[in-house]
């Protein structure tokens, strides 16, 4: 296993909490990213879900973000869950409260540059992302020493985020052990050259790929052709030599995602594979009786079905809501993290999930 080496002076894990506790002090509280009520978020969705025991994560002196505590006092499992495009920690506070039942911490930051705008998201903050989840679970670890367990589960944007996270120098305990032990990785970014590259040539008759073009050249500070190694810095399957540390990785995707293209999956588990760490890849068929997903197929089949009076649903799994329950890819990473957290170890292979 390679150990890291920090970036400069690095504080201890008891200096971190020191220095964030200090922070909350000497600072106002305006000072603080507060979190946005989910209440003004204009997605429907949200409202379905509660804010029974959850926290948020400004109260301790971190960035913007909500956590989840178990009964017991004592916790040896810690959940760091990275949101996906146009989401915030609102949609996981179902997941958090699952993974907190379940006995373990469970924390979802918002990524400091997404309070620029604090009611609806805008913006591809992966680095921004990573390091306040870093900072989360380094806070958690020093809080609560029982912890021996710590997992990374990203989604969509979310992916992208969260193998940077992993893959990152800072991300190493008090002891110079990597901070994450395993890794979920639903329908990702892993690709960002290629995602970049795909939002970029629909862009002229795609207002959401012009948006997404938009915001990934902010996150870098221009197009590839200018800056081609910003891109590289937060393309997971590039940085896949630098996730070796890790014990194991889920990677789940749909046949059919219409906002991810399938083939990322698939490269990320050939490139950790490469560098010796355990990979057990998840592929959903068909869509089940669960809540729809976004499909590729949708976007030809479904202006002839309009043109027809007729509403176009792929039968295959597309690209997944992360607060749902039923969507089958999504509703396939949280088995596969409830099942890692009961004590399943991750065997390399691949498994096919047929739906219905």
């Amino acid at each position: 296993m390679r150990r890291r080496k920090a970036r400069g002076l690095r504080l201890s894990v008891q200096g971190v909490v020191l220095a964030l506790a200090a922070s909350a002090l000497l600072f106002p509280r305006a000072a603080l990213a507060d979190e946005v009520p989910c209440s003004q978020h204009t997605d429907p969705r949200l409202a379905s879900m509660t804010d029974d025991g959850i926290g948020f994560t400004s109260s301790l002196g971190l960035a913007s973000g909500r956590y989840a505590l178990p009964a017991a006092g004592a916790p040896t499992q810690l959940v760091v869950l990275f949101h996906g495009h146009g989401n915030d920690s609102c949609a996981w506070r179902r997941h958090l409260q699952q993974v907190a039942a379940r006995g373990a911490v469970g924390v979802a930051m918002d990524y400091t540059g997404q309070r620029q705008t604090p009611v609806e998201n805008y913006g591809w903050f992966a680095r921004e992302g990573a390091a306040d989840s870093i900072a989360a679970a380094k806070y958690f670890l020093a809080t609560y020493p029982s912890i021996t367990q710590v997992f990374a589960f990203g989604i969509s944007m979310g992916g992208n985020v969260s193998g940077v996270a992993v893959a990152s120098q800072d991300a190493v305990r008090a002891d110079g052990s990597p901070l994450f032990d395993d890794w979920i990785d639903v329908e990702g970014v892993n690709n960002l050259t290629e995602e970049y590259l795909v939002a970029r040539g629909v862009a002229p008759v795609n207002a959401g790929a012009a948006l997404a073009q938009q915001e990934i050249e902010e996150e870098n500070g221009g197009p590839l052709e200018a800056v081609p190694a910003r891109y590289a810095e937060i393309t997971n399957v590039a940085l896949a030599p630098d996730m070796r540390g890790l014990k194991g990785v889920v990677v789940v995707n749909g046949l059919d995602d219409g906002l991810v293209p399938t083939n990322q999956s698939p490269e990320m588990t050939t490139a950790l594979t490469a560098v010796g760490v355990p990979v057990h890849q998840f592929t959903v068929a068909a869509r089940g009786d669960g809540e729809p997903g976004t499909t590729l197929s949708a976007v030809a089949a479904g202006p002839l079905f309009a043109a027809a009076g007729q509403q176009y649903t792929s039968p295959l799994a597309g690209h997944g809501w992360e607060g749902s329950d039923t969507q089958l890819v999504i509703k396939t990473g949280f088995d596969q993290l409830f099942s890692l957290m009961s004590g399943t170890p991750i065997s390399p292979g691949e498994t096919p999930v047929p739906g219905t």
